[in-house]
């Protein structure tokens, strides 16, 4: 049971990126990326992003760098791969499992209830909006606009209330939506 990572070569947010891996589970990459001190947002599906400068803690934490092919080969032997033509409907599948479990309907395009996982970035869309909330005192909401601005308060309303009834004392996780075309 190994961990592995490649060569950060994504910029965004800037800086580089790689990808880490298990070969074994999905338990285990969590648990590694724990103990390497990745954030729990940093979760993509079947991988974590990590930055260029963390690279001297994953190699402590017993991480092994590998290429990106090689990576790419190993995450596939894992059976844990999640290919590109599959990503949106397993955000999708995430969305609506979240969604469900807090009660909330309609589901956003991209929903997550819960510390671990990322949702995708905001679309140049009118009324887009994205939030991301880990506590009360870091809430971070993104809109291009007055409309997405309100539709994003108005889900946040909601999904509050909604984490509170069912016991939490907050809505954790992070949302994506737009309107949808007509």
């Amino acid at each position: 049971m190994t961990l592995f990572a490649d060569t950060p070569r994504w910029d965004n947010h800037g800086t580089v990126w790689g990808h880490l891996i298990s070969d074994v589970s999905l338990e285990e990459l969590h648990a590694g990326a724990l103990r390497a001190g990745l954030s729990p947002r940093a979760f993509d599906l079947d991988h974590y992003d990590w930055p260029v400068d963390l690279r001297g803690r994953l190699e402590g934490a017993g991480v092994r760098m590998v290429g990106n092919r090689e990576l790419t080969r190993i995450l596939i032997r894992s059976g844990l791969r999640v290919p590109q033509g599959r990503r949106a409907r397993a955000r999708a599948e995430r969305s609506a499992a979240d969604a469900a479990r807090l009660g909330l309907a309609p589901v956003p395009r991209d929903f997550i209830w819960g510390p671990r996982g990322h949702a995708d970035p905001l679309p140049v869309l009118p009324g887009a909006f994205r939030i991301s909330q880990d506590d009360p005192s870091r809430l971070r909401i993104q809109a291009h606009d007055g409309p997405g601005e309100a539709a994003a308060a108005a889900l946040l309303a909601r999904v509050d209330a909604l984490a509170r009834a069912a016991g939490h004392p907050f809505w954790q996780g992070q949302a994506m939506d737009a309107p949808r075309p007509s």
